[in-house]
């Protein structure tokens, strides 16, 4: 009976270090985007997708439907060339481009900050 105290614990113990470790990851990630300088680039609008955000298991869908959360991402491609880069937006933001826009990219490391389409 001794084993099944130690087995919890052990389990609680990966599950905080786990968590205490993506924790720091996002605030890392967070303090390196504003330290990072605001860059700017030409770009073309290449891909957009939205996808919902699945938070409840494969019974709680079926009984009730998936609320309306969901996952905004635009990628970019250099006029230049060069890599695509791929950021998270907001619905807002998200809604305003096109597939094929051209215009400015502003961004602050890996964070979207705002895209100026070309008149």
């Amino acid at each position: 009976m001794s084993k099944m105290p130690l087995f919890f614990i052990i389990v609680v113990a990966i599950i905080v270090i786990a968590a205490s470790f993506r924790f720091v990851q996002q605030r890392r990630e967070r303090a390196d985007n504003d330290a990072a300088p605001l860059l700017q680039k030409h770009v073309v609008v290449s891909h957009k997708r939205e996808k919902p955000l699945n938070d409840r298991r494969s019974r709680q869908q079926q009984e009730t439907p998936a609320g309306t959360s969901m996952r905004y991402e635009a990628s970019f491609k250099p006029e230049s060339g060069g890599l695509e880069m791929t950021f998270r937006l907001d619905e807002k933001q998200y809604h305003q481009l096109t597939v094929g826009d051209k215009g400015t990219l502003s961004y602050k490391g890996s964070r979207f900050e705002g895209f100026t389409p070309q008149p």
